[in-house]
C-alpha cells in the first residue's frame, strides 16, 4: 500500500471531536478512500485495507478527519466504525 501526504489545512479547527479516538475501517470493497476534503468528489489521497485502525482527529457532517500511518485526511463515517 502506498500512502501520499498532502498537507491540510488545520483539520482540528474545523471539526468537531467524536467520542472515540481510534476507529476501524470496514468496506465490502476491502479498503476504503482517505480524501483531501470531506466530500466523494475530492481527492484520494491515501486508501486504508479493511479491519485496519485509523486515528479519529474529528468529525464535520458524516465525514471524520482521519490519520492513517503518514496519511490524514477525511473519510465517510459510513466505511468506519467508532472504537469507544
Amino acid at each position: 500500500m502506498r500512502y501520499h501526504t498532502y498537507p491540510l489545512p488545520s483539520i482540528q479547527s474545523s471539526v468537531r471531536h467524536p467520542h472515540g479516538t481510534t476507529a476501524t475501517a470496514e468496506s465490502l470493497s476491502g479498503v476504503i478512500s482517505i480524501y483531501d476534503k470531506p466530500s466523494p468528489h475530492a481527492a484520494i489521497v491515501g486508501s486504508v485495507p479493511c479491519g485496519a485502525q485509523l486515528v479519529v482527529l474529528g468529525r464535520q457532517a458524516d465525514w471524520h478527519a482521519v490519520r492513517y500511518g503518514p496519511c490524514q485526511g477525511f473519510v465517510s463515517g459510513d466505511s468506519i466504525v467508532l472504537n469507544y
